[in-house]
């Protein structure tokens, strides 16, 4: 029997999930509270998320038996890094919605610090981008209602994982975790703490910020289902895949479809020797003695986009692998659903190029494939730095289409490893809890790279679509 039990929180974009593994990587209870919002909804109730995350871990401790609860236990909360809001320190009151990675109501920020994009690069490892929290509470702090808000409350600054720290844990406490705060573009990667030349630039006060601790750390106790367990991981829901069957290989590219699709690759290099590149640079987990620099790019249109195109046609996309054959060939789609990430980071139109009028199908699947092409964009990028993977692990929702995981193998010319258990976010948080020699490796299914794909060809027409558009951006700017 295990020793020691892992409670993984694990809140995503579309759920909250909870799940319970053992020492040997087995499942041994999972629960599921859906997020009821409508398609694009970028604020949800920041209570109701808390109490989904309470909901769902009460189930999960209820599956299991009565000696399976009085073994020890360890919980790990892992969420979305780019989402922040305000709210009291004393009384726990939200005084903002949960804003999204999609909002950028800081974007003028961004703009009005032009010329100190590339200090806040060089600082942070992120692009300036109004993605990260910063320009958001740059813009919310500079608004009437919360200049009133700071008089009359104990203002916090932070992140989700902030905010679910503070509520979930009887102690109340007010920490991030340093996975987290690297997102929030006010973190330095080279003294691992707030930067007070980035705080200064976008005029955030010190107290307003929680203090930053290691992913592995004792961050206060939950009370669930009668009983106190004790939280000791805290990370990002992508930089925790890669940790899903054990210390990432570092020459293997892991790859995550999900909401978004992040393609990340361990950093092998000291934080004052990263390379310049319009990727970003972020530590994925960190300890008192180890920490993993990545190279990241981001996908904003994945799951989003495909919700976006599929459902108003009554489509679902989860079928799709039973059409491919039939409707070739495909449009092209430009995707700047949420705007373009990496390398590009700016908002171009969505556009069609050969769509013809009336076939619904192949338009779901151009916007599939356009994510595929959005990856590709992002791997040339990590070869242009320096950084040659020799395989794809590839994980989250969208990899269960076979379609997409031979597609990515044919268009990248590398082996894809796709895990069998889509759930490696919450895996790999118990194995960074657990660091069990008894934990087996979770299933995998490998594709090869196609000869004579046709792929490829596609890929070049669609980036001569995709700089048109970027041609057109920069024109209206």
């Amino acid at each position: 029997m295990s020793e020691t039990l892992y409670l993984v929180l694990d809140q995503g974009g579309q759920a909250s999930r909870a799940l319970i593994f053992n020492d040997y990587g087995e499942s041994l209870a999972q629960s599921r509270v859906e997020q009821k919002t409508d398609i694009g909804n970028t604020s949800p109730d920041p209570k109701w998320i808390v109490d989904s995350l309470r909901r769902a871990a009460t189930n999960a401790l209820q599956q299991l038996t009565p000696q399976q609860r009085c073994i020890p236990m360890r919980a790990a909360l892992i969420c979305q890094r780019s989402s922040c809001l305000c709210w009291d320190r004393i009384s726990g009151q939200p005084l903002t919605p949960l804003i999204g990675w999609q909002d950028k109501s800081g974007q003028y920020i961004i703009d009005q610090l032009y010329h100190h994009h590339r200090e806040i690069q060089r600082i942070s490892g992120l692009v300036a981008n109004s993605h990260s929290p910063a320009s958001k509470w740059a813009y919310l702090l500079s608004a009437s209602a919360m200049i009133e808000a700071q008089r009359r409350y104990q203002l916090a600054c932070g992140s989700l994982a902030s905010f679910l720290i503070f509520h979930l844990c009887r102690e109340h406490p007010f920490l991030i975790d340093r996975v987290n705060a690297a997102r929030t573009q006010l973190y330095s990667l080279e003294a691992r703490d707030w930067s007070n030349p980035l705080r200064a630039l976008f005029d955030i006060p010190a107290e307003y910020l929680p203090d930053i601790r290691p992913s592995l750390y004792r961050y206060g106790t939950l009370e669930l289902a009668g009983l106190r367990i004790p939280l000791k991981l805290v990370c990002g829901d992508q930089p925790s895949a890669l940790f899903s069957n054990g210390w990432p290989n570092p020459s293997a590219l892991s790859v995550n479809m999900g909401t978004g699709a992040f393609i990340q690759m361990p950093l092998l290099v000291e934080a004052q020797e990263r390379p310049q590149t319009r990727l970003l640079i972020a530590p994925a987990y960190s300890d008192l003695n180890d920490e993993l620099l990545v190279l990241e790019g981001t996908v904003n249109g994945a799951a989003t986009a495909l919700n976006l195109t599929s459902l108003p046609l009554g489509l679902n996309y989860h079928n799709s692998d039973s059409w491919r054959q039939r409707y070739q060939p495909l449009p092209l789609f430009v995707n700047g659903v949420g705007g373009l990430g990496s390398p590009d980071w700016c908002s171009v139109e969505s556009g069609w190029q050969g769509l013809p009028p009336f076939d619904p199908k192949s338009k779901v699947l151009a916007v599939a494939e356009s994510i595929l092409f959005l990856i590709q964009r992002n791997i040339i990028a990590m070869r242009d730095v320096g950084s040659f993977p020799t395989s794809i692990h590839l994980s989250g929702g969208l990899s269960q289409l076979d379609w997409m995981a031979q597609g990515l193998a044919n268009l990248s010319g590398l082996n894809v490893h796709r895990m069998t258990d889509p759930e490696s976010s919450s895996r790999g948080a118990a194995w960074l809890l657990s660091r069990s020699p008894d934990w087996r490796r979770s299933g995998e299914q490998v594709f090869t790279p196609a000869k004579n794909s046709a792929l490829p060809a596609r890929f070049h027409n669609w980036t001569q679509l995709l700089h048109a558009a970027l041609l057109a951006a920069s024109n209206r700017r």
